[in-house]
């Protein structure tokens, strides 16, 4: 696949992606994050008195939940590759509203579990302005015509 081809799949960086099927795989996307982070899980739990079919089951489903986030990643990036050269600000803005926020979430509390005044200063940050400027510019993304 060349790099300026369509690609409507849900997990590669590679292509571009219009706006029909941006939001398309993004309300997918987005719906299987929300009904895997609704369903309780752990109330399968008293069913199988294994501790260790519990952790497999539960880390089966944070992996899933991470994969769909990473999903999620690509689209934007593929939908700012649709509609921009993805260079200079543009790049900028991926690194910080979307980038930083991931690895901080998905690795940053485990690596600075030893400063919690951090952690709560990094939440603070991510939680109350980064992320909601980041769900802005997707829901904004949907929008922009490409090029």
């Amino acid at each position: 696949m060349s790099y300026n081809e369509d690609n409507t799949d849900f997990l590669s960086y590679q292509g571009r992606i219009g706006r029909k099927n941006y939001i398309i795989n993004m309300l997918i996307l987005l719906a299987l994050y929300v009904i895997v982070s609704l369903i309780r899980f752990d109330a399968f739990s008293q069913y199988f008195s294994f501790g260790f079919f519990n952790s497999i089951l539960m880390f089966l489903i944070e992996f899933f939940k991470f994969v769909v986030i990473v999903s999620i990643i690509s689209v934007v990036y593929r939908r700012i590759n649709d509609f921009s050269k993805f260079d200079g600000k543009i790049k900028k803005v991926f690194v910080i509203f979307y980038f930083i926020p991931f690895l901080y979430l998905s690795f940053g509390h485990y690596m600075l579990d030893f400063i919690p005044a951090l952690i709560n200063i990094l939440d603070l940050v991510t939680y109350f302005f980064l992320l909601p400027v980041a769900v802005i510019l997707t829901i904004v993304f949907a929008f922009i015509k490409s090029r």
